[in-house]
């Protein structure tokens, strides 16, 4: 497979429309016993307390997870959620953003561990400059 640069793909993709979380809300949590924690708005993102978020995606076709990270910010969780669809789902999956094919980094393969390095790489990059 070939490398594509950040610019190459985006013109690739300019054509093809992309599934964005916004445009596809979420049905509401099931329980209405606990506090919710899921994000209102970011897909695979959660509270984990005040401070922080994190971060997880289904494998398809199992019913294990990948455990993608904790981060500080809702957006910094949904960027690395962003780039495990890209892996995992290609252009058929839900993403958190619309910059999200052409800004994001693809991982290597589809391993776990490929997905995880890549997804805090990525989300490392949107890191506020007021939080380092």
């Amino acid at each position: 497979m070939e490398f594509e640069s950040g610019s190459a793909r985006m013109l690739n993709l300019l054509d093809k429309k992309v599934m964005l979380a916004s445009q596809n809300p979420k049905k509401r949590d099931g329980r209405m016993k606990f506090k919710e924690t899921r994000h209102p708005v970011y897909r695979g993102v959660r509270r984990k307390n005040p401070q922080k978020w994190v971060c997880e995606i289904r494998e398809p076709n199992k019913k294990s997870r990948i455990w993608l990270g904790t981060f500080p910010t809702a957006e910094m969780a949904a960027r690395a959620h962003d780039v495990a669809v890209i892996a995992l789902h290609g252009q058929s999956g839900c993403l958190n953003f619309v910059d999200s094919m052409w800004k994001l980094p693809i991982p290597a393969s589809t391993m776990a561990k490929d997905i995880q390095r890549t997804a805090a790489e990525a989300a490392k990059a949107f890191r506020p400059a007021k939080l380092d």
